[in-house]
């Protein structure tokens, strides 16, 4: 997502993070010609950002595809390794992972999105096809949902109103009634759910890590395919995430 409040004189920047956030998106996919179709720039702009940006070690160039490069990689490896509530969150969502063999997230804001920074799957055969830097909507998933109903009403109305929301499946809430309506849910109820509105055949539930300040901090989920969803106790998958987000808020400052 776009920032809306770009800052002067930095226009050629938020190109280069333009290029840099679609490829990310969807590494191994684009090619310059596609790159520059999908942002709508000029083909000739777009390659000489990219060549610049292969220069530097910030995307791969190989076979006419594109792909975040090794520094790019290093640099955000260094992040998550000193992000304080990942080192925290591991080992309950480690637990929690274990505890229902299904597998967990963890997430944080950023801007008008949710961004994964650590992801644990499940021993079992079908697999998520997230992905640790993978950015979500606050309004289809369930750690965004959970983020929502961790803020005030008229909080939550400032963040849905930058929001133009687009569905992903035809189980996407996308009126903004429809929205608030499923955030007071999550809030009365104490967690979220995912049912089909962020991915075909997937769903989730979710939960907001507050600190001891009472601001949220983060989100964790526990995702799953309908089939295995529907077999799941709901209370034994609610209790198990509600005792890993206490065991992690009991650590935070």
């Amino acid at each position: 997502m776009e920032n809306t409040h770009a800052v002067p004189g930095t226009a050629a920047f938020q190109k280069f993070m333009r290029v840099l956030q679609a490829v990310s998106d969807t590494p191994g996919q684009l090619n310059i010609s596609g790159l520059a179709r999908q942002l709508a720039m000029p083909r000739p702009t777009v390659h000489r950002i990219v060549e610049a940006l292969v220069v530097e070690g910030m995307l791969r160039h190989d076979n006419d595809t594109l792909s975040l490069g090794p520094r790019l990689v290093s640099l955000a490896w260094r992040s998550l390794e000193t992000n304080d509530l990942r080192q925290i969150a591991r080992p309950h969502i480690e637990q929690l992972r274990d505890r229902l063999d299904e597998t967990v997230h963890l997430a944080i804001p950023d801007g008008l999105e949710m961004v994964y920074i650590d992801k644990l799957e499940a021993n079992r055969t079908v697999r998520m096809a997230s992905r640790i830097g993978t950015r979500v909507s606050l309004f289809s998933s369930s750690v965004g949902k959970a983020w929502l109903a961790a803020h005030s009403a008229y909080q939550v109305e400032q963040m849905l109103a930058k929001i133009t929301p687009t569905s992903f499946t035809q189980h996407t809430i996308t009126d903004r009634a429809g929205i608030t309506d499923e955030i007071n849910r999550t809030r009365e109820r104490g967690y979220s759910q995912d049912i089909q509105e962020n991915e075909l055949d997937i769903c989730c539930y979710g939960s907001a890590i507050i600190n001891s300040g009472q601001q949220a901090v983060g989100c964790i989920s526990v995702s799953m395919p309908t089939y295995r969803f529907d077999a799941l106790q709901a209370d034994e998958a609610i209790g198990a995430i509600r005792a890993c987000v206490a065991a992690i808020q009991k650590q935070l400052v």
